[in-house]
């Protein structure tokens, strides 16, 4: 669809804009918020202080250590101390000190607000597109500009608008929903685009499964994945600030659009990726069947409360296989908190799944879990590269919440999880 009107992002961008007269391809741009953690900002400390520079404004930084939390290493010590040491010297205000993952964080913060403009030293940024900002990640050289100046330059990226109708059936969340993106657009599909997201359902999306289709965004290319801030939104900002926003903005009804892409959420059965691309995807019906070893609940992509709930559903009086090694990290503290409360933690536990610290962990081959050369996971991160999280001879299937546990409880992947008596069959204690 060609019309004359703004998409949300190139709203939000023109919001933004230093120069709102400026018509080139790039843009000079003013940013709400910064998100950085300790092994990426790492990286400029030293260029940052031999250059005498001055963080832009230190209420608008949030800094995490989700990396190396706590550090496995004494490198990751070294490097974590260094961050620390730069973030404590320069008063950061919002320094979340063994809090969770950077991203879960970031949209835990009122900073994160519908129609405000991001940049964080991580690809993975894009969640903050869930609740309607326009966010996206930037290496270490782009953010040391950022941290120091509060601007960046901004190219405007063409919009690929996505519809979601129908509802999602029992069995699938957010998770199946961005795998099925990646089927149908592969990894490139929206190679510098924005994916804008609007949620036509007459049941709406959960702000969990808004948060995990944005994160994804990047492993279909985009800059930014952001969803049409609705009442949704507004429902969520005002349970985490106290008060629903000031705005929600939208796109005009004339927007221009460089394509449409329709999907009908009643159709979607659970979906999972098959090694080595997050792109190479399939109905769990059609995958092949095979034995698993590890199985991992958690990352910035997923580990918040309602992945761990349908975790917990489907590991509820059954035992995790013994072959299969189960490990949960909430996204964050507070996570970890919500589902203690819940009973959650302890319905998993009783299964034998295994809780780490809310932290990066095996999604990119750091510490609590990483895979050995024989392993073969199911996982609810968001990359199943080659050598990923851990040896080069292991293989990742990426899946939903309810998938890995599923395939835990089984010990093994296959058409089967979903049919009658294939994953729900209840199992003795651990041997």
């Amino acid at each position: 669809m060609r019309g004359d009107g703004r998409t949300l992002s190139d709203k939000i961008i023109d919001a933004h804009a230093v120069d709102p007269g400026e018509t080139g391809a790039y843009r000079e741009v003013r940013v709400d918020a910064l998100l950085g953690h300790d092994a990426t900002i790492a990286l400029l400390v030293d260029e940052f202080e031999r250059r005498g520079l001055e963080i832009w404004d230190r209420e608008r930084v949030i800094f995490t250590n989700d990396h190396f939390s706590p550090p496995a290493t004494i490198e990751r010590a070294d490097i974590s101390n260094r961050f620390l040491r730069f973030a404590r010297e320069r008063d950061v205000t919002h320094l979340m000190l063994d809090r969770g993952i950077c991203h879960q964080l970031l949209v835990e913060s009122p900073l994160c607000a519908p129609g405000s403009l991001i940049v964080g030293a991580d690809s993975h940024t894009v969640m903050g597109g869930g609740v309607g900002a326009c966010a996206t990640g930037m290496g270490s050289t782009d953010i040391l500009y950022a941290l120091a100046t509060g601007r960046t330059w901004m190219q405007r990226p063409a919009t690929v608008r996505v519809r979601f109708h129908g509802s999602l059936g029992a069995h699938c969340n957010g998770r199946d929903v961005v795998l099925e993106l990646l089927r149908l657009l592969g990894e490139s599909g929206a190679r510098y685009r924005s994916l804008e997201f609007h949620d036509l359902g007459h049941v709406p999306l959960g702000q969990d499964d808004r948060f995990a289709i944005s994160n994804m965004a990047v492993e279909l290319g985009a800059k930014f994945g952001v969803f049409v801030p609705d009442e949704v939104t507004a429902a969520y900002c005002a349970a985490r600030d106290g008060r629903r926003p000031d705005d929600l903005p939208a796109p005009d009804p004339g927007a221009r659009y460089e394509r449409t892409v329709d999907v009908d959420l009643s159709a979607l059965t659970p979906r999972i990726a098959r090694p080595w691309s997050p792109g190479n995807v399939v109905p769990v019906r059609d995958v092949e069947r095979r034995p698993v070893s590890v199985a991992f609940l958690g990352s910035c992509s997923s580990g918040r409360l309602t992945d761990i709930r349908d975790a917990a559903e489907e590991l509820d009086g059954k035992a995790v296989h013994p072959h299969v090694r189960f490990v949960v990290i909430p996204a964050s503290v507070g996570v970890f908190q919500e589902a203690l409360e819940a009973g959650y933690v302890a319905t998993l536990t009783s299964a034998g799944a295994i809780f780490n610290h809310s932290s990066c962990g095996p999604c990119g081959g750091i510490d609590k879990g990483v895979l050995g050369a024989e392993d073969v996971c199911v996982s609810t991160s968001n990359r199943n590269f080659r050598g990923r999280m851990g040896h080069w001879e292991s293989r990742t299937y990426l899946a939903s919440a309810r998938t890995v546990a599923r395939a835990a409880l089984a010990g093994h992947i296959g058409p089967d999880l979903y049919e009658a008596g294939g994953a729900r069959e209840a199992r003795g204690a651990r041997g």
